[in-house]
Protein backbone atom coordinates (compact mmCIF):
# COMPACT_ATOMS: atom_id res chain seq x y z
CA UNK A 1 0.00 0.00 0.00
CA UNK A 2 1.19 3.58 -0.64
CA UNK A 3 0.79 6.32 1.74
CA UNK A 4 -1.22 9.17 0.51
CA UNK A 5 -0.96 11.59 3.64
CA UNK A 6 -4.07 12.14 3.96
CA UNK A 7 -6.12 12.48 7.08
CA UNK A 8 -9.86 12.10 7.85
CA UNK A 9 -12.05 12.06 10.91
CA UNK A 10 -14.68 9.82 11.22
CA UNK A 11 -18.39 11.34 11.69
CA UNK A 12 -20.56 10.96 14.57
CA UNK A 13 -22.84 8.59 12.08
CA UNK A 14 -19.69 6.48 11.10
CA UNK A 15 -19.01 7.71 8.05
CA UNK A 16 -15.60 9.07 6.72
CA UNK A 17 -15.10 10.74 3.15
CA UNK A 18 -12.40 9.43 0.45
CA UNK A 19 -10.61 12.47 -0.90
CA UNK A 20 -11.27 13.74 -4.51
CA UNK A 21 -8.11 12.85 -5.57
CA UNK A 22 -8.25 9.58 -4.42
CA UNK A 23 -11.74 8.71 -6.12
CA UNK A 24 -10.56 10.17 -9.47
CA UNK A 25 -7.28 7.95 -9.32
CA UNK A 26 -8.98 4.72 -8.56
CA UNK A 27 -11.71 5.61 -10.84
CA UNK A 28 -14.47 5.87 -7.98
CA UNK A 29 -17.89 7.84 -8.61
CA UNK A 30 -21.17 8.84 -6.85
CA UNK A 31 -22.79 5.14 -6.55
CA UNK A 32 -20.32 2.63 -7.28
CA UNK A 33 -20.10 -0.14 -4.53
CA UNK A 34 -16.77 -0.86 -2.88
CA UNK A 35 -15.81 -3.88 -0.91
CA UNK A 36 -14.78 -3.38 2.62
CA UNK A 37 -12.16 -5.90 4.54
CA UNK A 38 -9.91 -5.92 7.12
CA UNK A 39 -6.61 -7.78 6.18
CA UNK A 40 -4.22 -9.47 8.51
CA UNK A 41 -2.51 -6.37 9.87
CA UNK A 42 -5.84 -5.38 11.18
CA UNK A 43 -5.77 -2.34 8.08
CA UNK A 44 -8.98 -1.80 6.88
CA UNK A 45 -9.44 -1.84 2.91
CA UNK A 46 -11.85 -0.09 0.22
CA UNK A 47 -11.84 -1.95 -3.09
CA UNK A 48 -13.94 -1.00 -5.59
CA UNK A 49 -16.45 -4.20 -5.65
CA UNK A 50 -17.48 -5.10 -9.31
CA UNK A 51 -20.22 -8.24 -9.00
CA UNK A 52 -19.55 -9.30 -12.87
CA UNK A 53 -16.08 -10.06 -11.91
CA UNK A 54 -17.74 -12.27 -9.24
CA UNK A 55 -19.48 -14.89 -11.52
CA UNK A 56 -17.99 -18.42 -12.30
CA UNK A 57 -19.18 -19.50 -15.44
CA UNK A 58 -18.68 -15.56 -17.99
CA UNK A 59 -16.99 -18.31 -19.86
CA UNK A 60 -19.96 -20.46 -20.44
CA UNK A 61 -21.79 -17.28 -21.24
CA UNK A 62 -18.92 -16.53 -24.04
CA UNK A 63 -19.56 -20.03 -25.74
CA UNK A 64 -22.81 -19.82 -25.99
CA UNK A 65 -22.92 -16.35 -27.82
CA UNK A 66 -20.28 -16.94 -29.84
CA UNK A 67 -21.70 -20.20 -31.26
CA UNK A 68 -25.50 -18.43 -31.60
CA UNK A 69 -24.08 -15.39 -33.33
CA UNK A 70 -20.47 -16.89 -34.96
CA UNK A 71 -18.79 -13.42 -33.27
CA UNK A 72 -16.53 -12.30 -30.70
CA UNK A 73 -17.69 -11.82 -27.60
CA UNK A 74 -16.43 -9.21 -24.80
CA UNK A 75 -18.02 -9.22 -21.64
CA UNK A 76 -16.82 -6.08 -19.09
CA UNK A 77 -17.92 -4.64 -15.62
CA UNK A 78 -18.08 -0.86 -15.47
CA UNK A 79 -14.01 -0.62 -15.65
CA UNK A 80 -12.38 -3.57 -17.28
CA UNK A 81 -12.83 -6.38 -19.59
CA UNK A 82 -13.09 -9.44 -17.47
CA UNK A 83 -13.57 -12.09 -19.81
CA UNK A 84 -13.10 -12.41 -24.15
CA UNK A 85 -13.18 -14.77 -26.68
CA UNK A 86 -9.78 -16.37 -27.33
CA UNK A 87 -9.68 -14.37 -30.79
CA UNK A 88 -9.75 -11.02 -28.32
CA UNK A 89 -8.57 -12.63 -25.11
CA UNK A 90 -5.31 -10.30 -24.85
CA UNK A 91 -7.72 -7.66 -24.04
CA UNK A 92 -8.69 -9.35 -20.51
CA UNK A 93 -7.31 -6.53 -18.08
CA UNK A 94 -7.58 -3.94 -20.35
CA UNK A 95 -9.14 -0.61 -19.13
CA UNK A 96 -12.35 0.72 -20.88
CA UNK A 97 -12.16 3.86 -22.95
CA UNK A 98 -14.13 6.37 -21.54
CA UNK A 99 -15.97 6.60 -24.78
CA UNK A 100 -16.78 2.77 -23.98
CA UNK A 101 -18.45 4.11 -20.60
CA UNK A 102 -20.82 6.73 -21.98
CA UNK A 103 -22.22 4.34 -24.40
CA UNK A 104 -22.84 2.00 -21.91
CA UNK A 105 -24.34 4.91 -19.27
CA UNK A 106 -26.79 5.17 -21.89
CA UNK A 107 -28.51 2.24 -20.73
CA UNK A 108 -29.01 1.18 -24.43
CA UNK A 109 -27.87 -1.43 -26.59
CA UNK A 110 -25.93 0.20 -29.43
CA UNK A 111 -24.77 -0.99 -32.69
CA UNK A 112 -21.37 0.54 -33.74
CA UNK A 113 -22.48 2.53 -36.76
CA UNK A 114 -24.91 4.18 -33.76
CA UNK A 115 -22.23 5.15 -31.84
CA UNK A 116 -20.47 8.98 -32.54
CA UNK A 117 -16.93 7.37 -32.37
CA UNK A 118 -16.19 6.22 -35.75
CA UNK A 119 -13.20 4.44 -34.44
CA UNK A 120 -15.48 2.36 -31.78
CA UNK A 121 -13.85 -1.29 -33.13
CA UNK A 122 -10.78 -0.04 -34.53
CA UNK A 123 -9.96 -0.37 -30.59
CA UNK A 124 -9.96 -4.16 -30.89
CA UNK A 125 -8.10 -6.42 -33.31
CA UNK A 126 -8.38 -10.19 -33.52
CA UNK A 127 -5.37 -12.56 -33.15
CA UNK A 128 -4.67 -12.03 -36.62
CA UNK A 129 -5.14 -8.51 -36.56
CA UNK A 130 -7.71 -8.42 -38.28
CA UNK A 131 -9.83 -4.83 -37.17
CA UNK A 132 -13.53 -5.37 -36.02
CA UNK A 133 -15.88 -3.84 -38.44
CA UNK A 134 -19.47 -4.24 -36.70
CA UNK A 135 -19.86 -4.55 -32.91
CA UNK A 136 -22.84 -4.08 -30.64
CA UNK A 137 -22.85 -3.22 -27.08
CA UNK A 138 -25.59 -3.91 -24.25
CA UNK A 139 -25.17 -2.62 -20.87
CA UNK A 140 -25.88 -5.08 -17.97
CA UNK A 141 -28.16 -3.68 -15.32
CA UNK A 142 -29.27 -4.17 -11.89
CA UNK A 143 -32.04 -2.60 -10.85
CA UNK A 144 -30.78 0.71 -12.94
CA UNK A 145 -27.42 0.49 -11.94
CA UNK A 146 -24.82 -0.11 -14.66
CA UNK A 147 -22.83 -3.18 -13.13
CA UNK A 148 -20.94 -3.82 -16.96
CA UNK A 149 -21.57 -4.57 -20.15
CA UNK A 150 -21.17 -7.27 -23.26
CA UNK A 151 -19.56 -6.45 -26.76
CA UNK A 152 -20.38 -8.45 -29.79
CA UNK A 153 -18.07 -7.55 -32.91
CA UNK A 154 -17.30 -9.27 -35.93
CA UNK A 155 -15.17 -9.03 -38.51
CA UNK A 156 -16.84 -10.63 -41.39
CA UNK A 157 -20.48 -9.69 -41.35
CA UNK A 158 -23.10 -7.85 -40.30
CA UNK A 159 -24.57 -8.12 -37.12
CA UNK A 160 -27.86 -7.86 -36.99
CA UNK A 161 -31.54 -7.46 -34.40
CA UNK A 162 -30.87 -11.19 -33.82
CA UNK A 163 -27.42 -10.70 -32.65
CA UNK A 164 -28.81 -7.68 -30.67
CA UNK A 165 -31.67 -9.64 -29.11
CA UNK A 166 -28.88 -12.23 -28.32
CA UNK A 167 -26.55 -9.87 -26.04
CA UNK A 168 -29.73 -8.64 -24.36
CA UNK A 169 -31.11 -11.81 -23.33
CA UNK A 170 -27.58 -13.02 -22.06
CA UNK A 171 -26.98 -9.24 -20.06
CA UNK A 172 -30.22 -9.75 -18.49
CA UNK A 173 -29.59 -13.24 -17.69
CA UNK A 174 -26.23 -12.45 -15.94
CA UNK A 175 -27.93 -10.08 -14.18
CA UNK A 176 -30.42 -12.26 -12.59
CA UNK A 177 -27.02 -14.41 -11.51
CA UNK A 178 -25.66 -10.99 -9.56
CA UNK A 179 -26.88 -11.67 -6.18
CA UNK A 180 -26.92 -7.32 -4.83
Amino acid sequence: MKATGIVRKIDNLGRVVIPKEIRTEMQINNGNTLEIYVDKNDTVVLKKYSPVRELDDLEGYIETLEETTDSNVIIADTDKIIAASSELEEYQGHTLSEKMKKIMEKRKTKFWDEVEDEDFCSNFRTRDNKELGNAIITPIMKQGDILGGIILASNDKKLTDFEAKSIEVTAKVISKRLGL
